[in-house]
């Protein structure tokens, strides 16, 4: 059992293991991730594979569509972790307990060498101590450290990457992803999942469009869109309100709600004392979108007159264009006004807000291993330094030899001792 512990702490094994993690994570980079089969069947076809073998048969049998959600991808993150696991209490912890020790006896590579005189050992204490060393005597001898938790710092490292592994599973075997496209006034379920973990919990919370609404340039075009929220209680009532907008998202309750799109799905129109809604049909042209509905809408009216009107909608400012058949513009109206014959009058746009819903679980994880990582990279550059001083006899006069070693900056150390034995030689 020993050996296998051994044989998974090894280093060579815990790179080699990352190596693939890389590799795999490059390969889901490439590959679209969560698309329709339709997509992989147009783009990774059988007859051309790319390399000679990757087609959409083989992206589907391995998985590969959803790298990230699969059980082999997560059987090798845990046997990472397992491997940084081991090697933490087998190799590193054993390695802190030793630099911890009084080690008096030399047996390693040492980086200085310095002669002072035995009678300046008092001074040269204290003026170490004074620089933060602890400094253990023995007799004559004596030995300094100073630094040490910068040895904890590959503890940290191992520790940050294990819990990130450990979130990034929760992530993929808890959490989901939905995207909703809803009118504004509407109350709405989460009911559109496309990404979703064999573990999910699916939110059944009740969430109000309050209104929304689109912010323009000069130039005309859109700054930014946004949309209020709600969120109801199981009785209606409104319990937390907020305006999201672009990369300004709405958390609540492990659901995270992102502003993504927005479109218009009907003109309301007033006709006498009566309202009706006319259905609009969005197209897109050069990027833009142009929104596209005809009156008279009523199939009698329409046969009676030979000509129907085209009203165009273009932008979020509640204008419109109309034209007749052979494509002339007839004129200009806003909201409010008249859209034909003095009888239709424009009332309002209906207009659909575009939500994506996550659901991550593993998020707080993630963070905090980051925030272990980032822990550890500042505790790495914190140099672990020590100091030996043996007593020698050199013709007939006992002098005390000062041995240093340090596991970084070696130049700042060299100049350390030497600024600290200055008048000690």
């Amino acid at each position: 059992m020993m050996k296998i512990l051994k044989l998974i702490a090894n280093l060579k094994f815990a790179i080699a293991l990352l190596l693939i993690i890389a590799i795999l994570i490059t390969i889901g980079s490439i590959i679209e991730q969560d698309q329709p089969l339709e997509f992989y069947k147009n783009n990774y076809s059988q007859q051309n594979p790319i390399f000679g073998f990757l087609n959409w048969q083989f992206i589907e049998f391995t998985g590969i569509d959803h790298l990230y959600r699969t059980y082999w991808f997560s059987f090798i993150l845990i046997i990472f972790g397992i491997s940084l696991i081991t090697c933490t209490f087998l190799q590193q912890f054993p390695t802190l307990k030793f630099s911890r020790r009084c080690n008096f006896l030399r047996k390693k590579i040492i980086d200085i060498e310095i002669l002072i005189k035995q009678e300046n050992l008092a001074k040269f204490l204290h003026r170490i101590i004074l620089k933060g060393y602890f400094v253990y005597q023995q007799k004559t001898n004596f030995y300094a450290i100073k630094g040490i938790i910068g040895r904890i710092a590959p503890i940290f490292v191992h520790l940050s990457i294990i819990i990130i592994l450990f979130g990034s599973i929760i992530a993929a075997i808890c959490g989901f992803n939905a995207q909703e496209l809803v009118p504004k006034s509407e109350i709405f379920h989460i009911q559109n999942t496309i990404i979703s973990g064999p573990l999910s919990n699916f939110s059944q919370q009740a969430i109000r469009i309050n209104d929304f609404w689109i912010n323009y340039y000069k130039n005309d075009k859109v700054k930014q869109f946004y949309s209020n929220l709600g969120i109801l209680d199981e009785n209606g009532n409104e319990i937390l309100n907020k305006t999201i907008s672009v990369n300004h998202p709405l958390i609540w309750d492990n659901l995270t709600i992102y502003q993504t799109d927005w479109t218009f799905i009907a003109l309301r129109v007033k006709k006498d004392n009566n309202y009706f809604q006319v259905p609009l049909i969005l197209t897109k042209s050069l990027g833009s979108k142009t929104w596209l509905t005809c009156l008279p809408i009523n199939p009698d009216l329409i046969k009676n007159k030979f000509t129907t009107e085209t009203i165009i909608i273009n932008n979020y400012k509640e204008n419109f264009f109309i034209y007749d058949l052979k494509g002339n513009l007839e004129k200009d109206v806003e909201i409010y006004e008249f859209l034909l014959d003095n009888q239709y009058k424009a009332i309002d746009l209906i207009s659909s807000t575009g939500l994506e819903i996550k659901s991550d679980p593993g998020i707080f994880f993630i963070y905090t291993g980051f925030g272990f990582l980032m822990t550890s990279t500042f505790l790495s550059y914190i140099s672990f330094s020590q100091i030996w001083g043996i007593v020698n006899i050199f013709k007939n006069k006992k002098n005390l030899i000062l041995f240093a070693n340090t596991t970084r900056s070696k130049f700042a150390l060299n100049i350390e001792i030497i600024k600290t034995t200055k008048n000690l030689k």
